[in-house]
């Protein structure tokens, strides 16, 4: 008879009632503390550029009995130690902001904030901040292109594009970041977060992306994107294929495997009926769009869909539908085919390419 086999199993049932006692004791003995009134919140953009210091003040959380509460902070995973920045003695005044210089570097890092007090649970909230550097931060985008760039300056701002010639036409390599000017300010930032301005470009309503190419340059029309299709179509019958199929195996052409951030970031994700191969040298990355509506401080993006497909705006309205809707280009991760879609003007923003006059 194997007794260590049998005596087991009551072991094990005796130690299972002592471990459950146990628990219930401790339980039993720990104090239930009460919760903090509301939900802690502080704003911080999701994207800023490297080496930027970011301020955030806590709010939406009170002490039950009108006390005064303390807050710290962390940022993972750079901070070894929290950052108190007030206490529950502290005067009034005394808001709890916290000022952090991010470091100099590109990388994504987690902000959390927790408000406190005697004899109250805490309560804490976090949100997720990237760093970026519009030299840095997209990797690979002359991949596959093997002709020369152009470029042009924007008088208005200053900045440089890359410039490609595409069929008979020449176009933007990039995507346009025009931001008007104060008095009339012109599309979103990716995310609302200016940095992402120089890096994805920004998202223009219809009306906007009309105005928004400098001067020599216009916003292309539905024959401008004809005449590129058909430029990198291998088809002998290019306008009757985009006609009734959109013109087949030149997505690839015009997409670029880039990443972001890192080499192990890729934007475009892989699809076998897609070669990305940058041949036409236009660098398309997959930045969506984003809803557009109107807050006290302005219009706002909800952005979706980046890293699925790239989407941009032609000057051709809808001949259905002139006044609400203009046709949009778009390019899809898992597609060949250059597709196209009739578009509401104002509650819709994409990006833009430029073509030269």
């Amino acid at each position: 008879m194997n007794i260590g086999r049998n005596i087991r199993p009551v072991i094990a049932a005796a130690l299972a009632i002592f471990a459950a006692a146990a628990c219930k004791k401790d339980d039993e003995d720990e104090e239930v503390l009460p919760s903090l009134s509301g939900q802690l919140r502080f704003e911080a953009e999701s994207y800023i550029s490297k080496g930027a210091e970011l301020t955030m003040t806590p709010s939406g959380v009170t002490h039950p009995e009108g006390k005064g509460l303390g807050y710290y902070w962390s940022v993972s995973p750079l901070t070894e130690k929290n950052d108190t920045t007030k206490y529950e003695t502290d005067d009034p005044s005394v808001t709890g902001t916290f000022s952090y210089e991010f470091p100099d570097s590109l990388g994504t890092f987690k902000v959390t904030c927790s408000a406190f007090a005697s004899g109250y649970y805490s309560t804490s909230s976090s949100k997720y901040v990237t760093t970026v550097d519009p030299d840095e931060s997209l990797i690979d985008m002359e991949l596959g292109y093997e002709g020369e760039y152009g470029s042009m300056t924007d008088d208005r701002d200053g900045r440089t594009y890359r410039t490609v010639q595409a069929g008979n036409l020449e176009w933007f390599a990039e995507n346009l970041a025009y931001a008007g000017t104060e008095d009339e300010p012109c599309g979103l930032p990716y995310y609302n977060a200016e940095a992402m301005s120089d890096v994805f470009g920004r998202y223009y309503t219809w009306n906007e992306a009309m105005e928004a190419c400098p001067d020599g340059w216009h916003l292309p029309s539905e024959e401008d994107w004809l005449d590129l299709g058909k430029a990198l179509s291998d088809a002998e019958d290019a306008e009757s294929l985009e006609i009734y199929k959109g013109f087949p195996d030149i997505t690839g052409k015009m997409m670029v495997d880039a990443k972001f951030n890192s080499e192990d970031n890729e934007m475009w994700e892989y699809w076998p009926d897609v070669k990305i191969t940058n041949e036409s040298g236009l660098s398309v990355i997959p930045c969506g769009f984003a809803n557009v509506s109107e807050s006290v401080s302005g219009p706002v993006g909800t952005f979706e869909t980046a890293y699925m497909f790239a989407a941009f705006w032609t000057s051709t309205e809808n001949p259905q539908n002139p006044s609400e809707q203009a046709i949009v280009r778009y390019i899809y991760w898992d597609a060949p085919i250059l597709q196209t879609d009739n578009t509401p003007k104002t509650s819709f923003a994409t990006t833009v390419r430029c073509v030269k006059d």
